[in-house]
């Protein structure tokens, strides 16, 4: 609880979607009032002030609304008011939707949801469930986003205020409309456009309409997209707000760019490519990422399908930049299919391989085997609910019923009308009797149905499935090539790499003039430099193939022989270096793997040592066991320093973190790449006293090995 309030203290960021939960904001003269008042009162008496500076700066100013949101939550939740905690809690949580901080609004409203609950808030508890529903939603959770938005529909539904009741039912469209399930979204939004016109409420109706139209275009019905749409423009009568606007183009753009794809003309996706634009142009304005997000995406389908390959490019990384910052993993799963597709098409198979992995991934977690299970209890659990509630119905009138017939003999012993009684009594009961076989073909029916649904969802597993084990093949031999490429290219390099260095060599020794002699040196030079980069690169190839030789590991032997090949090197002057070995530290492992690990490490250290005058340069080796019988190896410096923003850059492939590197950033992926074939791990730290730690841990015997599964030596 004390991590979510001070976690709250310190989010304050821009806004997104509309609340059915807020009204009408006050006038900056109030908000300044209040803030004058805010500064007479103190303790219990500033919650009324901070709560309603919260709730009027909601939308006008977010960053400066979460402040006093979260300052009346504390001051709640420190007088142990439950109706205070869970209204500030649930404002608070209403903010933090707006602000795209969706898993610390999930976090704040699932602290404040039971305490509702346990004490009968029936309002608050219908808007935490409705913002905790739309939070999972736009996380491509549809699980939790659909048990949530059946509770509250549940809730709602006893209430009866069919105005309430249409705002869940558009909830769970939006949340099949996500889920593909187009027909069932359709089904749900009308439902909730037929409540509303009952009751004429009008309230985000061109928002409903819209939703409606962005179902049909994927249905392919053009038409009634289109017609749907422009109702939507209608309804808020040509004076649109901008969440509107954006969602409306948003709408007729996907609706062309449908209809591009079909009939393949090209008038088509440049109509649609205006009214993406457009709807791109209000989302960059008001800052609402989640739209820029859907236009950058449809804009990039249109510039591949064109052959503008650099514009989609750019499409595509500025959504990316922009998806890296957000929650919105469904927007960056059609991110990554699209990258993929672009790569294919200009032959960039390697990209394209590599996007395609990051695809499946995030989409097989997301659209997960226990995400289409719990989807499934989740609606049979909801359809159930309505079928014990009809059976009720059904037993309720029963009951009444024989309460009746109780009467009613009461009556005929009285009267003398006994016969007459009992053959009322007759007919009523064959009526109920024939009501309940009514509805047990009901529940038959919905039961069919639900066999149909698991039918479909396990037909989409197995397609999934099948789908993951040919993308698996084809990583297997893009790997396989890659590995093939590097070694041979390597050696190919080799030959000819040696000749020049030789002929460098003879030109030292016979050119007299200082300019070319300063050039061959430096030509000298580079070629080692390459030297040394291709050695690396096989080094690399050498890991991947290599069969694990286990033996006993003598670290304290290793560890000198390194230092003896620096010594030989040449160590600087100033360069202190202290070992820390421990007698217990010893594991099974394979001795050059490890070798090849502690070189690196301890030459890295060496390499971006600190060469000025005023510091003690140092390197520090400590190798140590724990209780799992790993050993953990740390080398510890004062040199020039790492940043650790983005340490995972430090371990790929030519990352260079300094102009100090000379051998193209290969290094510390070696040291990964060795690691991960011991079944080991490495990090980055910076130690208190802001000095630089890699840190390797070694398990006490490497994991086993598929004799089959192994590479052929190259």
């Amino acid at each position: 609880m004390y991590q979510i309030k001070y976690k709250l203290w310190f989010l304050l960021i821009g806004t997104l979607f509309i609340s059915t939960d807020i009204e009408a904001q006050a006038s900056s003269s109030s908000i300044d009032s209040l803030k004058t008042i805010l500064q007479s009162k103190h303790g219990q008496d500033r919650y009324d002030v901070l709560y309603k500076l919260a709730y009027d700066l909601f939308d006008v100013d977010n960053k400066e609304a979460s402040i006093f949101a979260e300052q009346a939550y504390r001051l709640a939740y420190d007088v142990g008011d439950s109706l205070k905690i869970v209204t500030s809690g649930r404002l608070a949580g209403q903010i933090f939707r707006r602000t795209e901080q969706l898993e610390t609004s999930i976090d704040v409203l699932s602290e404040v949801l039971p305490i509702a609950q346990r004490n009968d808030y029936i309002d608050e508890e219908k808007k935490i469930l409705n913002t905790l529903a739309i939070n999972h939603t736009y996380r491509a959770e549809y699980d939790e986003a659909l048990k949530y938005n059946f509770q509250s529909l549940v809730i709602r539904e006893k209430g009866g205020k069919k105005d309430e009741i249409s705002v869940a039912l558009n909830n769970i469209g939006l949340v099949y409309f996500k889920l593909k399930n187009y027909e069932r979204a359709i089904e749900y939004y009308e439902r909730c456009l037929k409540l509303r016109n009952e009751v004429n409420y009008t309230y985000d109706l061109d928002r409903v309409l819209i939703n409606l139209g962005l179902c049909y275009n994927q249905l392919k019905n053009y038409k009634e997209a289109r017609k749907f749409i422009n109702k939507g423009f209608e309804s808020c009568d040509t004076i649109c707000s901008d969440a509107i606007s954006i969602e409306g183009k948003f709408g007729l753009g996907v609706s062309y760019f449908i209809e591009a794809e079909v009939s393949s003309n090209v008038d088509y996706y440049v109509t649609s490519k205006k009214n993406f634009i457009e709807s791109y142009t209000v989302a960059n304005n008001i800052g609402d990422k989640r739209w820029q997000l859907e236009n950058l995406v449809y804009l990039s389908r249109i510039y591949t399908h064109l052959d503008e390959v650099d514009k989609a490019k750019k499409s595509l990384h500025e959504a990316e930049d922009i998806a890296n910052n957000t929650d919105y993993n469904l927007l960056l799963i059609e991110i990554y299919k699209g990258f993929s597709i672009l790569y294919n098409k200009t032959s960039e198979y390697q990209l394209a391989a590599s996007y395609q992995d990051k695809y499946i991934h995030l989409k097989d977690s997301i659209y997960s085997e226990s995400l289409i299970k719990n989807l499934s209890k989740i609606q049979t659990d909801f359809e159930q609910r309505e079928n014990i509630a009809t059976i009720a119905a059904k037993e309720e009138v029963i009951k009444q019923q024989r309460d009746l017939n109780i009467a009613i003999a009461v009556i005929a012993m009285l009267a003398g009308l006994l016969v007459l009684v009992l053959q009322r009594s007759n007919r009523t009961i064959k009526r109920v009797n024939a009501q309940l076989s009514e509805a047990k073909e009901v529940i038959e029916e919905q039961n069919k149905l639900l066999e149909s649904k698991n039918k479909y969802l396990d037909k989409e597993v197995e397609s999934k499935t099948v789908d993951l084990e040919r993308v698996n093949q084809s990583l297997k031999q893009v790997n396989d090539e890659l590995d093939n490429f590097i070694y041979k290219t390597s050696h190919d390099i080799r030959g000819p790499l040696a000749s020049l260095k030789g002929m460098c060599n003879v030109a030292l020794m016979d050119v007299k003039d200082p300019v070319a002699l300063d050039y061959l040196s430096k030509l000298d030079t580079t070629a080692e430099r390459l030297n040394t980069i291709l050695t690396r690169l096989l080094i690399i190839n050498q890991i991947n193939n290599s069969k694990l030789s286990v033996a006993r590991i003598d670290f304290e032997s290793i560890v000198n022989d390194v230092l003896l090949l620096e010594k030989k090197k040449g160590l600087p002057q100033k360069l202190k270096i202290r070992r820390h070995i421990s007698n217990q530290s010893t594991i099974l492992s394979d001795k050059e793997l490890i070798r090849i690990v502690l070189e690196n490490l301890i030459d890295n250290a060496i390499k971006f040592y600190n060469d000025s005058e005023r510091v003690d340069s140092f390197v520090d080796i400590h190798v140590t066991s724990n209780d799992q019988d790993q050993v953990k190896v740390r080398v510890i410096d004062n040199g020039i320093g790492i940043s650790e923003a983005n340490p995972g850059k430090l371990f790929r492939m030519f990352f260079r973190a300094s102009e100090r590197s000379e051998t193209g950033g290969i290094g510390l992926y070696i040291v990964k790449t060795a690691t991960a074939k011991l079944g080991g791990k490495v990090g980055l730290l910076t130690t208190p006293e802001g000095f630089t730690e890699f840190y390797v841990v070694f398990p006490s015997t490497p994991p086993k090995q598929d004799d089959d599964a192994e590479k052929p030596s190259i």
